[in-house]
């Protein structure tokens, strides 16, 4: 009894530290950066090469995104493959930052000589805001994992394939995402611009319905763009903000 409970605090403690680790601001930094360069320059070579040698020509007003995961469309799917799975997974630590920074836990100010707390309406947009965010992050990976040529119909589920299903996962995820963290920044103060999170509540929706009313390849890029225009600012803010930056 006693080597368990020793091999469980041992456990613990290295869960701890794991999550200590991948939290970090520094971890955090390095993550957002590698993701800011690797994806977004893996996502435009992708875009070149499509438009250079898609026998039909690749363009964003006719190609879906998608279309960059198939060899029907460009020889290097795997570009887009491998942006989306970074994508999805280096911005994890930047999901877990900003559930931190937003809406830390309750704690004793030495200084002050109280206990720091904050409304449930913060606590809970936080949660949501947070969830959401994870949901994209996976449904994203999801993406680069089941591209359009791995769309196996064996796993589709209410007659969408596995491609599809993420797709929705990663796009809705960060979506909702952006709206609740964007309503937190809107009536708390965060130390991130106001406008962003403005921009956070209508931004990505606004462009979200539209592509679920029309549906057309266009609008799904503008999907993309409406959360990057989301994702990027507030990652840079992160970042570089004095008085955002733990010292």
């Amino acid at each position: 009894m006693k080597t368990i409970m020793t091999i469980r605090k041992s456990i613990n403690k290295a869960r701890s530290k794991f999550y200590n680790k991948v939290t970090s601001y520094t971890f955090m930094k390095y993550s957002a950066l590698f993701v800011l360069i690797g994806y977004i320059l893996l996502l435009i070579v992708g875009v070149i090469v499509a438009a250079l040698l898609d026998p039909d020509g690749y363009t964003i007003w006719d190609n879906w995104i998608s279309d960059l995961g198939s060899l029907n469309h460009t020889p290097t799917p795997f570009l887009y493959d491998i942006a989306c799975i970074i994508a999805g997974s280096m911005t994890l630590p930047l999901t877990f930052y900003m559930e931190n920074l937003l809406a830390p836990l309750p704690y004793y100010d030495k200084n002050l000589l109280n206990k720091q707390h904050y409304s449930r309406l913060r606590f809970r947009l936080s949660s949501f805001g947070f969830l959401f965010s994870i949901i994209g992050n996976f449904g994203y990976i999801g993406v680069g994992i089941f591209s359009a040529d791995r769309n196996y119909q064996s796993l589709s589920i209410l007659g969408e394939g596995p491609h599809n299903i993420m797709s929705y996962l990663a796009f809705g995820g960060f979506t909702f995402g952006a709206f609740f963290m964007g309503w937190l920044i809107v009536l708390y103060k965060t130390k991130i611009p106001k406008i962003l999170g403005i921009y956070g509540i209508l931004g990505p929706l606004i462009t979200a319905i539209l592509n679920l009313i029309y549906s057309t390849p266009l609008l799904e890029w503008f999907l993309l763009f409406s959360i990057l225009l989301w994702i990027i600012p507030l990652s840079l803010f992160v970042l570089y903000k004095p008085g955002l930056i733990p010292r």
